[in-house]
């Protein structure tokens, strides 16, 4: 008896999910209970002894066994009698249960689609079911699928894209991250990355969301999901929370990573070479104080707006909208010069009529002063120069080489139109027009062209000709031209020494260095006839010579480096676009889903609906009709 009270209080917590015991009845059993069924441990049973055989013998018995079928069949929906007394309301929600089991593949796909035209439009899920109960006018979409929780469960199966991408990056020969630090509108700081990197078996390079993540210090510690071994550079905005030498991202990242570089984006470095020249000359200032003049007084002012647009139609004259000048916008400065170069004919005139304006009077002495409209046109020319390199910049994939390239060759440019001999300025056709109208005293460029100078020396001190360092060993011009047999191989002998710890064929430093010999004179011949003529193509060239496959590991990892973090940019402005006012309680792990989603849609749009329909399917029991 002591030992079936023991070996009762040893199973005490099984047998209390079919036992029950009170002071009233005594011992009884659920499941018979439940099912009504005539037993004496339905009714209840009072003992002095207790033995563990007896709820055995119980649970075996007959009487039991048609219990638990009963309550099996209640619950399915198919016992007679619930079939007989159940209500037309119990009825219409049992049929819309057994309905929602089943599903029809291309009606799930049509569900799918709605989500995606949902995220592409940057709606709610809440606002799909509106989608859901339009396109049912037109097509068969059961009910039962176009719930909000239906639709989150699409997301996550949208998403499983990332898990793939992330597999691809985990199984590439080596990857680039780009990353920096934001803040969203609910001003949470948030760790945005892209990464690039080449698939195998494939030679051309991508860069993708690699996800978002809301951090209250940025560290090394939060970049995860990744080989960090096969990193092979790290490229921001040049920030001292991310370039800094002591415990910041690099520097925490390059105890892990010996061969990591660190890229300092050139689209932020010719930013900020323009930024400085800006502030030493004096002239510079004067302008920056008129364009901010003019656009606050005509952007605050819908009647000012419409006198001036009034007074261009009298004028038979375009006018352009006039832009802000932002410390965060690449492209502002030539923007905001361009549009007042646009409408210089028309603000003249409007300034000039509104003559009780002090503003106004401000504006028209300053657009009145020829030296001043020199200044102007010419600075029109040398902002577009550099937007231009700014765009070239923003490219997708570009590579350090190329980014250097295009620095050094719009540096070169300007000091030769510019700076080589004062009497030899080549002025653009509108700058000599100006000139023309103008008085000797106007054509005084001096200050322009001090402007122009101090902004090459910073160029020259932001992208300096060695930069390239070992790498120029690679460097498609040098290449091209007249080369000695010994050029570049001490850069490649230190480049396979930097990378011997991740190089497939580490031991292989003589076959590198003849490969390499064998690369120079084959690329070169190849320019001269014309099969390859950038970085680029040398590149997917390397990768398929089956003769160059040592050298072309070296190869690769140059291509993978990453010069701006334009990506980076784009993320953080598709993260606004989505957590918007309305939509800003968004949680951290459902923004990440959305941007993954809508940064594939804007790549290249292709989502396969077969493979989100199948993990769906997958993920719980659904059967299709």
């Amino acid at each position: 008896m002591a030992v079936g009270v023991c070996a009762n209080r040893k199973r005490e917590v099984k047998l209390d999910e079919i036992f029950s015991f009170s002071s009233e009845k005594g011992l009884l059993c659920k499941t018979c209970c439940e099912a009504k069924v005539a037993s004496e441990f339905s009714e209840g049973t009072m003992w002095t002894e207790w033995k563990l055989d007896y709820l055995k013998r119980h649970i075996q018995q007959k009487s039991h066994l048609n219990a638990v079928g009963i309550i099996r069949r209640r619950k399915m929906g198919m016992g007679i009698g619930t079939l007989l007394q159940e209500s037309a309301k119990d009825r219409e929600k049992r049929n819309e249960l057994s309905h929602k089991k089943k599903s029809d593949p291309e009606q799930v796909k049509i569900l799918i689609d709605n989500i995606l035209l949902a995220i592409k439009m940057n709606a709610s899920m809440l606002s799909v079911q509106q989608i859901h109960d339009h396109m049912a006018k037109y097509v068969s979409i059961p009910e039962g699928w176009r719930s909000k929780n239906y639709a989150f469960e699409f997301v996550n199966s949208i998403n499983e894209m990332q898990n793939e991408t992330m597999c691809n990056v985990k199984n590439a020969p080596w990857h680039t991250l780009i990353v920096d630090e934001s803040t969203d509108i609910t001003v949470h700081k948030m760790l945005v990355l892209y990464i690039k990197y080449r698939e195998e078996n494939d030679v051309n390079y991508k860069t993708v969301f690699g996800g978002i993540i809301q951090l209250t210090a940025c560290t090394a510690h939060d970049i995860h999901r990744l080989d960090l071994q096969r990193m092979v550079m790290l490229t921001s905005d040049g920030a001292s929370v991310m370039l800094g030498k002591h415990n910041r991202v690099a520097a925490l990242l390059k105890r892990k990573i010996p061969h990591l570089t660190e890229q300092h984006c050139v689209a932020h470095r010719e930013d900020l070479g323009i930024d400085d020249a800006w502030k030493d000359v004096p002239l510079m200032r004067d302008v920056e104080t008129l364009l901010r003049t003019v656009y606050s007084t005509f952007s605050r002012s819908t009647v000012k707006r419409g006198k001036m647009e009034d007074l261009a139609k009298i004028l038979d004259e375009d006018t352009l909208s006039f832009r802000p000048l932002s410390e965060v916008r690449w492209l502002s400065r030539h923007q905001a010069v361009n549009a007042v170069l646009r409408n210089y004919t028309v603000l003249e005139e409007y300034c000039k009529r509104d003559n009780r304006d002090p503003v106004a009077i401000y504006c028209y002495k300053k657009l009145r002063d020829s030296k001043f409209k020199v200044t102007l046109t010419a600075l029109g020319d040398v902002l577009g120069e550099l937007a231009q390199l700014c765009l070239s910049f923003q490219r997708r994939n570009l590579t350090v080489m190329e980014g250097h390239c295009f620095a050094r060759a719009k540096i070169k440019k300007l000091r030769s139109q510019y700076l080589n001999d004062e009497k030899d300025v080549q002025w653009s056709d509108r700058v000599k027009e100006v000139m023309r109208t103008s008085s000797a005293d106007a054509r005084n460029t001096g200050e322009i062209t001090l402007f122009i100078r101090k902004l090459c020396d910073h160029l020259d001190a932001r992208f300096p000709e060695d930069e390239l360092k070992e790498w120029s060993a690679f460097d498609i011009e040098a290449l091209s031209s007249d080369i000695s047999f010994e050029y570049g191989s001490t850069d490649i002998t230190t480049l396979a020494k930097k990378y011997e710890a991740i190089l497939h064929h580490p031991h292989s430093m003589e076959a590198i260095n003849s490969e390499y010999s064998e690369f120079k004179y084959i690329v070169k011949q190849k320019l001269k006839q014309g099969s390859i003529s950038t970085f680029s193509d040398m590149v997917a060239a390397a990768l398929r010579c089956e003769e160059l496959k040592e050298i072309s590991q070296l190869v690769d990892i140059c291509a993978t480096f990453q010069a701006s973090s334009a990506d980076f940019e784009r993320g953080f402005s598709l993260m606004n676009h989505i957590k918007t006012a309305s939509r800003n309680r968004l949680e951290v792990a459902h923004l990440d889903q959305l941007m993954c989603i809508k940064s594939k849609q804007e790549a290249d749009g292709a989502i396969n609906l077969d493979k989100v329909y199948n993990h769906w399917r997958s993920e719980k029991d659904r059967r299709e009709k």
